[in-house]
């Protein structure tokens, strides 16, 4: 079986979309706007659980016996998907440091 391109597009458009929201969410953590960031951050994890939804799907595909044709263009999209948990779990532990340094800097002032 030959992964579509449709799914393989899906991977790519929800990972980029949940990274999106992860870097944006980091932004307005650095202006002190922690609920709209926390927004964006449910919004990245709704999106990752989306994309890992299919990555699981065609998992269970190829342990279920079908043999699986992987090209290029699916190498990409799981190269999306993996920075894209990676770049979450980097950020969420970023976010929590500078809500520690905007806490610092309001005593300061």
């Amino acid at each position: 079986m030959e992964i579509t391109e449709e799914t393989i597009f899906k991977l790519i458009t929800y990972s980029g979309a949940a990274k999106s929201d992860i870097f944006e969410a980091f932004r307005l953590c650095q202006d002190g706007k922690y609920e709209d960031a926390e927004n964006l951050m449910e919004s990245a994890k709704h999106n990752l659980l989306e994309a890992h939804n299919t990555q699981t799907s065609l998992i269970q595909q190829e342990a279920g016996g079908e043999q699986i044709i992987v090209r290029l263009l699916m190498v990409h999209a799981q190269d999306h998907l993996m920075t894209c948990i990676l770049a979450k779990e980097l950020m969420s532990n970023m976010m929590n440091m500078q809500k520690e340094i905007n806490e610092i800097k309001s005593k300061i002032k």
